[in-house]
Order: structure tokens, then sequence, then C-alpha cells
């Protein structure tokens, strides 16, 4: 793939790019379902002005995610990850790179582990739940509670998961 596969030469309209250019060549489950998903919405209402630039979620915001960087001389860069394969295999790299920049980290643990949500472009709720972050916080607790201190500071750094 080269630049012109996603942004025509004389139309470099990343808008386009960000959903039209990837449902013209895939046609997988996940791809498709993505028109009928709640971040498709979401991407409809920015793109109408209905909503603040940002909150869209296209294609491009979880596939291709935007990456800060520093210059030698301290100027912050974000730059958009080219790299389609950067964070998706596995599929839990996205967590922090995308999902939780509007999901909790339980939440979104939980909708990358659900492979139907998935195909579905994480239609609805997860059916899945990883215990993980439950069993995190629990021995937490229970050593406080040995240490005759409150837990916290698991609880503090996770935050809440967002309804979808």
């Amino acid at each position: 793939l080269g630049c012109n596969s996603c942004h025509l030469g004389h139309d470099f309209d990343t808008r386009k790019a960000a959903v039209e250019a990837c449902v013209s060549c895939h046609d997988d489950e996940h791809t498709l379902a993505y028109a009928a998903s709640p971040h498709a919405v979401l991407w409809r209402k920015e793109l109408a002005g209905e909503a603040p630039p940002g909150s869209g979620v296209s294609c491009a915001t979880c596939h291709m995610p935007r990456v800060e960087h520093r210059t030698p001389d301290y100027v912050k860069r974000t730059l958009v990850q080219h790299n389609q394969s950067g964070n998706l295999k596995p599929t839990v790299k996205m967590a922090r790179s995308v999902c939780m920049n509007c999901h909790g980290l339980g939440f979104s643990l939980d909708a990358l582990a659900d492979g139907a949500l998935a195909r579905t472009n994480y239609k609805g709720a997860p059916s899945a739940k990883v215990q993980s972050i439950e069993l995190a916080l629990r021995r937490e607790r229970e050593a406080a509670e040995r240490n005759g201190q409150t837990a916290g500071s698991l609880e503090q750094t996770v935050p809440p998961p967002v309804k979808p």
C-alpha cells in the first residue's frame, strides 16, 4: 500500500481516508458492521457538526491511532501511526492507545476479549469478563486489611467503565 491507496493524490481528505478508504477495500464482518455501530454514529455526528471535533470514532481512530512525539527541541507533534498492525495483534494493545481515550480499563479489556462483539464492531455491551482487574483490586484490599490500611491506589487508577 502507498499513500494514494487511502489518500487521493490531489484530494488529500483525511476524513474520507478515515472510513471510506477503509470500507472500499475491506469487506470482513467487522468492517461491514461499522456503519451500524455506536462508533459510526459518533463519527457521523462529528462530520455533521453535531458533535465536537475529535469525538467521532472512525476506522482510523482505532486502527491508525494518533501518537504524540517530542522533537529534539521539545516540540510536541502528533502523528498518525500508519502501521495498521502496530496496535492490532494482540488486540489488547488497543486498550491503552485507543479504547481508554473514552472507556475505562475494565470495559476496554472486556470488550477487546469479546470476539463476537468485535465482529459486530462493538455494537452492544461486552459479554466477556476479564477477571484480572477484579483480582488485583481484591488482593489490594486484602493486603490493606492485613496492614490496617485502606485500599485505594488501584481503585483510583482504574476508571469506571463507560456504558456503551
